[in-house]
């Protein structure tokens, strides 16, 4: 029979400190990152010059594609270093190849009517 531990010890808040002050860090980053992307905003709209940038609307399949190619590529690594099947690691990693490849063709076709 395993005994029931009794208790919080340090070494449990040794353990779990690293992780809680990697998930602030990140929490921080997405908030400094939304902070400057709405100062750069605010002085667009100051300036008059919000209607004239020109946001990709791209840009969701360049960062859905990174996403799934990581995964794909997280699951495949995962599989292999554990010696199991792949699975659909690799239709992931495709997918993300594909949308990536799709966002590199779109970009090239804009440059080269606008140029």
């Amino acid at each position: 029979m395993i005994p029931i531990q009794s208790g919080f010890s340090l070494g449990d808040v040794f353990f779990f400190l690293p992780f809680a002050l990697l998930g602030v860090a990140i929490l921080t980053f997405g908030v400094v990152i939304a902070y400057l992307e709405h100062r750069k905003e605010m002085a667009l709209i100051e300036s008059g010059q919000y209607a004239e940038v020109n946001s990709d609307s791209r840009a969701w399949i360049l960062g859905g594609g990174l996403l799934v190619l990581a995964l794909g590529l997280g699951s495949v690594v995962s599989a292999l270093l554990s010696g199991s099947a792949v699975g659909d690691g690799v239709t992931a990693v495709f997918v993300g190849l594909a949308a990536l490849a799709y966002y590199f063709y779109k970009r090239r076709t804009v440059t080269a009517t606008t140029a």
